[in-house]
């Protein structure tokens, strides 16, 4: 069996494609991305901006959790969203924004919302990720409670909510690996994997898609506020601005994550 992520291909006339966004709205890819992904629930391709900083190790602080990981966002940390404007590109019309700069698309031509970086300022925002700090996490692998390195020469473990299955090949996340010390902590910290959760070591992920708003290709309106996951190869995505990237996990090993960690 191939482990080559698969995803539908085809090309639509403007009227069909209108049609066409919102019908998607209803299809596999119509998960919010923040009922399946943040924080290990289950819902890199990118190109972060120069302006991420380096990986550093959480920030501990007194409260409900002793650690603040690396992929949350900061009260001081905002969304910033210009005005969204048609673009003519070489791949076709799709949304831009008015008074675009190199740093709002990532290598694919994807365009990505804004926001600030003031990591470890004001107030941890636990249940709000931080755009450009998931994508450098998918991007690069790195732990996303540490912000470390995770194996280069290894499976990654990824450690999603528990839906009542375990990691499936070909499982769509939003949710970047994590180093096995700061499983447990993971796990024991989290509200949504305390509740249940299962672990896999994954030797192949691969970048499949964005997870963001999805807007109307006549009106430029959004289609909903929801996140909804749409494939690179989904002529959509010159209509989302995303928020998170999506990676498709292959040639996954189930695993305790209690027999792992001791």
């Amino acid at each position: 069996m191939s482990t080559e992520p698969s995803v539908r291909k085809g090309v639509y006339g403007r009227g069909a494609f209108s049609q066409r966004v919102e019908e998607r709205i209803g299809e596999g890819r119509a998960r919010s991305a923040d009922g399946r992904g943040d924080y290990g629930v289950r819902p890199v391709g990118a190109e972060g901006s120069p302006a991420e900083p380096a990986a550093t190790p959480a920030r501990p602080r007194t409260g409900r959790l002793s650690t603040v990981p690396y992929i949350a966002s900061w009260s001081q940390e905002r969304m910033r969203r210009p005005p969204v404007v048609r673009r003519v590109g070489a791949e076709g019309e799709g949304i831009g924004f008015a008074g675009e700069s190199a740093y709002d698309r990532d290598g694919r031509g994807v365009l990505w919302m804004r926001q600030t970086l003031a990591r470890g300022k004001g107030r941890p925002q636990y249940y709000t990720v931080h755009t450009l700090r998931q994508r450098r996490a998918m991007r690069r692998m790195l732990c996303r409670v540490c912000g470390g390195p995770t194996p280069e020469d290894g499976p990654r473990l990824f450690v999603l909510r528990d839906v009542g299955r375990p990691v499936e090949e070909s499982e769509r996340t939003t949710a970047p690996p994590v180093c096995v010390p700061c499983a447990r902590i993971s796990v024991r910290e989290c509200p949504r994997l305390r509740e249940g959760h299962v672990a896999a070591l994954v030797d192949r992920p691969y970048a499949w898609g964005v997870a963001g708003i999805v807007h109307h290709p006549v009106t430029l309106e959004p289609l909903d506020t929801a996140l909804h996951e749409v494939s690179y190869e989904d002529l959509a995505i010159r209509w989302t601005l995303a928020h998170r990237l999506v990676v498709t996990l292959h040639d996954c090993a189930p695993v305790d994550l209690d027999a792992l960690c001791a």
